[in-house]
Parts: C-alpha cells; sequence; structure tokens
C-alpha cells in the first residue's frame, strides 16, 4: 500500500512539474528584440567615433551579430585567372 501511495505522489509531482512550465506557446520569446542593422550601425560607428578603425568597426558589426559578406570574385576581372 506505502509502495502505491509514493507512486501516485511522486506521479502527480511530475506531472504537476511538467505541466508549470509550459505557456501554451510553442515558440520561445526573446528575452531581448533583434537589432536591426541600421541599428547596430549607428551604435558602432557611435563606438569608433572619430577614429574611424575599420577593423574595429567590423569587430562591433560582428559582436552585434552582424557579418560582412565575403567579396565575390568573377573570373574575368580576376588578375590571376589565364587571358584566353
Amino acid at each position: 500500500m506505502k509502495k502505491l501511495l509514493i507512486t501516485a505522489a511522486f506521479s502527480g509531482l511530475m506531472l504537476s512539474a511538467c505541466s508549470s512550465n509550459m505557456t501554451g506557446d510553442t515558440e520561445p520569446t526573446p528575452a531581448v528584440a533583434p537589432m536591426t542593422v541600421d541599428q547596430a550601425l549607428q551604435e558602432c560607428q557611435a563606438s569608433v567615433g572619430d577614429n574611424q578603425d575599420r577593423a574595429v568597426f567590423d569587430a562591433c558589426m560582428r559582436d552585434k551579430g552582424f557579418d560582412r559578406a565575403a567579396p565575390t570574385t568573377d573570373a574575368a576581372t580576376d588578375a590571376s585567372a589565364p587571358a584566353m
């Protein structure tokens, strides 16, 4: 009888713990609203200031989650491509 009582109490406790975590949402809400590119640009320009150091600016943008796209090279404009 004690085993049944302990099992029932444990099951009830586990079910209540699992149901208390559910908020009804399937997606978690972000703690902070995502930053736009314009906001990140303004903040990084303000932090760099008169220094105008491109490496520092790029590092600031990377820290905010925006990375510079790799430059695209075209074979026709590439100086190392052999001429035909």
